[in-house]
């Protein structure tokens, strides 16, 4: 069980995190609708267990997006790297940020739920565990190598870099077990004729054994509807297993080299002028019985930046509005369970009644800033 007292402010310390995260690709959704008349969801959905994370001097470092974020005492959540993220932290370690991020010259919404929880040295695993292990991807075939420290599992590709993919550490338990999970859907939607889900998930799971090496095992399991040119359903479905056992290794001498942080990076990469935003951007209203979301978008066209910024405040305003309900049904102790978390989705991604109370264009970097306000019921 969290204690609230080891969670706001944040110690400086190791963390567990479990979360959501949902990249809603909100400007290929708004070209798509203007071009066709038609409407688009184009989403993807990561859920993942056991990632680990770092809090030093107010920032918890996300390796999985490779992102600085700011934790306050209050559990007020920004980050100097992205001004655009807002979030917050409760006592028991349940959080809740919203930001948006440019991928492939494309504006895209980001929303992140999920919990924190302390990792005291008790729950590490012990320095019998330290070791280092050359391990082989056996669907790839391509080069690990793995560190033990500290209670902590790192790795990194030997042969090069994956674009795109930053490793993460894992917990080691006191038993020397470890594992952890991530499961990805994608959604696509176009108008009322087709509907396309896909979900890939991966479980890893293995244990140390001292002095010898590891014994690991990696499930994954694909599932999905796509339609075809009929629009006739096809169903896709698989499932592999793949298991090793990798010894002990000497450890190499360039070590440090190989298993690279990501986080000294991240630090040299320019950050943003915090006078080319609007203050009402940088710090959203707090009013009661209210949800406030903003959007930015990069254009020339200024009534077009102006359009695909709305859209992605409404989509920021759907997300807080969807996790409001969420904690009112853990709040009646509802178990409905999947059907409950779709309905929810269904609701909230719905046209809310939410009103536009702040617009700006920045003239010299072309960029649209808005601010909507959407007022709950009594």
């Amino acid at each position: 069980m969290l204690q609230t007292s080891s969670l706001l402010p944040l110690s400086e310390g190791w963390y567990k995190s479990d979360f959501e995260r949902t990249f809603k690709a909100i400007e290929d959704e708004f070209n798509f609708e203007q071009t066709t008349g038609m409407k688009m969801v184009l989403e993807q959905t990561w859920k993942c267990t056991g990632v680990v994370c770092h809090f030093k001097e107010g920032v918890l470092y996300d390796p999985m997006l490779e992102l600085e974020l700011l934790f306050d005492s209050e559990g007020r959540i920004s980050s100097r790297d992205n001004v655009s993220i807002n979030g917050s932290l409760k006592a028991d370690g349940h959080f809740f940020w919203s930001g948006t991020m440019v991928a492939y010259e494309r504006l895209n919404n980001i929303f992140t739920m999920g919990t924190l929880k302390a990792l005291p040295l008790s729950e590490r695993g012990g320095r019998e565990f330290d070791g280092v292990y050359n391990l082989v991807d056996e669907g790839t075939g391509r080069k690990q190598l793995a560190r033990i420290s500290d209670g902590f599992y790192t790795w990194q590709y030997i042969d090069g870099d994956v674009a795109g993919f930053s490793p993460w550490p894992a917990l080691i338990q006191p038993d020397g077990s470890f594992g952890f999970s991530i499961n990805i859907t994608s959604v696509a939607e176009m108008g009322s004729h087709v509907t396309n889900n896909f979900s890939t998930g991966f479980l890893f799971s293995g244990r140390v054994i001292p002095g010898k090496g590891i014994v690991r095992e990696e499930f994954s399991r694909t599932a999905g509807t796509v339609h075809d040119q009929w629009d006739a359903p096809q169903i896709f479905s698989g499932t592999m297993i793949k298991s090793g056992e990798y010894p002990n290794e000497a450890i190499p001498p360039d070590i440090e080299s190989l298993v690279k942080s990501g986080r000294a990076a991240i630090k040299e990469l320019p950050k943003p002028n915090l006078s080319d935003y609007p203050v009402w951007y940088l710090k959203l209203p707090v009013k009661s019985g209210f949800i406030y979301s903003a959007g930015e978008k990069n254009f020339e066209v200024k009534e077009t930046a102006f359009a695909i910024a709305e859209a992605a405040a409404a989509a920021g305003i759907s997300e807080q509005f969807r996790v409001r309900m969420e904690d009112r049904i853990i709040d009646t102790e509802n178990n409905m369970g999947v059907l409950v978390e779709e309905r929810i989705k269904s609701n909230s991604f719905q046209r809310l009644n939410y009103r536009i109370i702040e617009r700006y264009y920045n003239d010299k970097t072309q960029t649209a800033f808005v601010l909507a306000e959407l007022e709950l019921d009594k």
